[in-house]
């Protein structure tokens, strides 16, 4: 993985580690279960490819949080549209383009942070 990463400008590390977060919460919606498992593997991997790790517990958090909002693998999101009597494909339709627009503003956080050395 420190291959392919660095392979890629700098700028872009760390919107794909947030990018690889956000898509490995859906098989760990738990956050510290997530922690557990991804953290051993993103703050080396964040020294490898000259990033902070500050950046890579951003990248980290900001893909654990966001998804949270759409997988139907998060009980307590399902367990809530459930009781609103809401089904998951109208809540989707529904928080697709939210989800969408704090992905890609996620996106620019992760470069921006990049840039300023955070």
């Amino acid at each position: 993985m420190a291959v392919a990463l660095n392979s890629l400008h700098s700028i872009l590390v760390a919107p794909v580690m947030f990018l690889f977060n956000l898509l490995f919460n859906f098989f760990v919606p738990s956050g510290s279960g997530q922690a557990a498992v991804v953290m051993p593997i993103m703050a080396p991997l964040a020294d490898v490819v000259d990033m902070t790790r500050q950046n890579a517990v951003l990248a980290f958090q900001l893909g654990d949080g966001l998804s949270n909002v759409i997988f139907p693998t998060n009980g307590t999101m399902m367990a809530s549209i459930a009781m609103a009597g809401v089904d998951y494909k109208r809540w989707a339709c529904w928080v697709l383009p939210l989800f969408l627009i704090w992905t890609a503003m996620a996106v620019v956080v992760m470069i921006v942070a990049t840039t300023t050395g955070f």
